[in-house]
């Protein structure tokens, strides 16, 4: 089919009007209003002025509104005739485009489908870290995107998924679960390292603190052993104590007694004149005797009541 073209043949209009004279005329007709002043008893001349002027100015843009008005019928006339002219190319239009874009649709299908399946086969058991959705890029849909290229961004972001997931395992951490949700959310490994390293410092900290509970603890049990068992020393040596004044008071009243018996017997026997009682007291001094060691645990008053003893009956002693 012979193309044919529209062809607009348009004469150029012509408007004009007297502006200069008309220019001139409202100029002269508005100097006599220069510094005018109104008082109160010419305003109702100045009402009239004013609707003088405001009527010739509605006079001049009604002249003009209406100039214009036939100047655009023949536009007018013209333009609704070839606005229906460019609507005949509508339904085609329509018609073509809608199949070049089901044909777009169906090339996008296909290649969301092959982006499906590479996705399935690199990924694997990683889709619940890495869903498709979280690492899709439009791009691959485009025509020009070409299947190696899209292998080889499914990969990287396998790889280092997988890497990530070492990482964050390799690190024996508590927080291990917590940093892979973090990781799920960011996929930013720098972030769930982080995560981890936040919370073994705050469980170096709690650990710190246990410690220290724990050395106050032993330190205050130390203390107090410390503090019951000089109670108990010092009860054991009141106990002691207690003992020897017991001893040194048993032995006095003991030396005491001995001292007393002595003193009877000495006057019992000046009494009765029984003279050999009082000699059979004393140790013969020409009869044969013999070196007996003793040892002896005494106290310092004891020491001294034995000694007054042993001088009261005569016995030779001498202290080694």
């Amino acid at each position: 089919m012979t193309e044919v073209r529209a062809v607009i043949t348009q004469q150029e209009g012509a408007v004009s009007c007297n502006f200069e004279e008309v220019e001139a005329y409202i100029k002269d007709r508005l100097k006599e209003y220069d510094g005018a002043i109104f008082t109160e008893e010419s305003k109702g001349y100045a009402k009239k002025e004013l609707a003088k002027l405001r009527a010739e100015k509605k006079e001049l843009n009604d002249n003009l509104r209406e100039a214009k008005k036939k100047y655009m019928a023949p536009w007018d006339a013209f333009e609704p005739k070839a606005k229906d002219l460019i609507n005949l190319f509508d339904e085609p239009i329509t018609l073509i485009d809608g199949q070049i874009k089901a044909f777009e649709e169906g090339r996008i299908a296909q290649k969301k489908a092959l982006i499906e399946a590479i996705y399935t086969e690199l990924v694997g058991d990683l889709a619940d870290i890495i869903p498709l959705e979280r690492i899709y890029n439009p791009k691959w849909e485009n025509a020009t995107t070409k299947e190696k290229a899209i292998r080889e961004e499914v990969l990287a972001q396998a790889t280092a998924a997988r890497i990530a997931l070492d990482t964050i395992r390799g690190m024996r951490s508590d927080a291990e679960s917590k940093a892979l949700d973090v990781y799920k959310q960011t996929l930013s490994l720098p972030e769930a390292i982080s995560c981890i390293n936040a919370y073994e410092a705050q469980k170096a900290e709690i650990l710190r603190k246990e410690q220290e509970r724990q050395l106050e603890e032993e330190l205050a049990r130390v203390r107090r052993e410390e503090r019951e068992k000089l109670k108990a020393e010092q009860k054991a040596l009141e106990e002691r104590e207690a003992q020897r004044l017991a001893a040194e008071e048993a032995l006095e009243a003991q030396r005491r007694q001995l001292e007393a018996e002595k003193q009877a017997a000495v006057e019992q026997a000046r009494e009765t004149g029984a003279q050999e009682v009082i000699e059979s007291l004393t140790p013969d001094a020409e009869e044969d005797t013999q070196l007996y060691e003793y040892r002896l645990a005494l106290s310092e008053k004891g020491k001294e009541a034995f000694e007054m003893y042993l001088d009261s009956v005569g016995i030779d002693w001498e202290m080694i």
